[in-house]
């Protein structure tokens, strides 16, 4: 059922379709919950997560780290968009560098981009976890190792949800 205030994407083409993205994506940009006109996920995630650690994104350039927390931790962030009941083998993004102090691992729901799950590990578990990929150059780690628990783990979920819906009662049109 479609509430009074839904588009109706499926009536949309392709390029109004891709309109309308381009158009989301420049609003979000302009609230400073993304950075770039890629997927959203992963700006979204460190915009979360560094709201949540009361940190500040690094420049964009900066390869080795995403936040700086307010306790001067240097935090890595991986996401992954999963779709409910997913069977899939899911593997976030590669590491290529480990001069950070721990990473946030976060889990969105594909349907309604809402935080399922997140975890931050110490640098020296995820790299025992990660396995070197020749094909990207750098090492891996899969969802499931995340999911499974890692040693000194600490779940974040609840602190990243409470950092993520305080951007929607900033009201709208506000930057975050």
């Amino acid at each position: 059922m479609q509430a009074p205030t839904d588009v109706d994407l499926r009536s949309m083409s392709v390029r109004q379709l891709l309109g309308l993205y381009s158009r989301i994506l420049s609003e979000l940009i302009r609230r400073g919950v993304v950075r770039s006109r890629n997927a959203p996920a992963g700006d979204l995630a460190e915009y979360v997560v560094a709201k949540a650690y009361r940190g500040e994104l690094a420049p964009q350039s900066e390869k080795s780290w995403d936040v700086r927390a307010a306790d001067g931790a240097l935090l890595q962030v991986k996401c992954r968009v999963i779709e409910p009941g997913s069977r899939r083998t899911h593997v976030y993004s590669p590491f290529r560098s480990w001069s950070f102090d721990a990473c946030v691992f976060v889990i969105l729901n594909s349907v309604t981009y809402d935080i399922e799950h997140a975890v931050e590990v110490p640098v020296d578990q995820v790299r025992a976890a990660a396995r070197a990929s020749s094909w990207v150059a750098g090492h891996r780690i899969a969802v499931s190792q995340i999911c499974a628990g890692l040693d000194n783990a600490v779940e974040v979920t609840g602190r990243l949800q409470e950092a993520y819906g305080a951007m929607d009662r900033l009201g709208r049109g506000q930057p975050a």
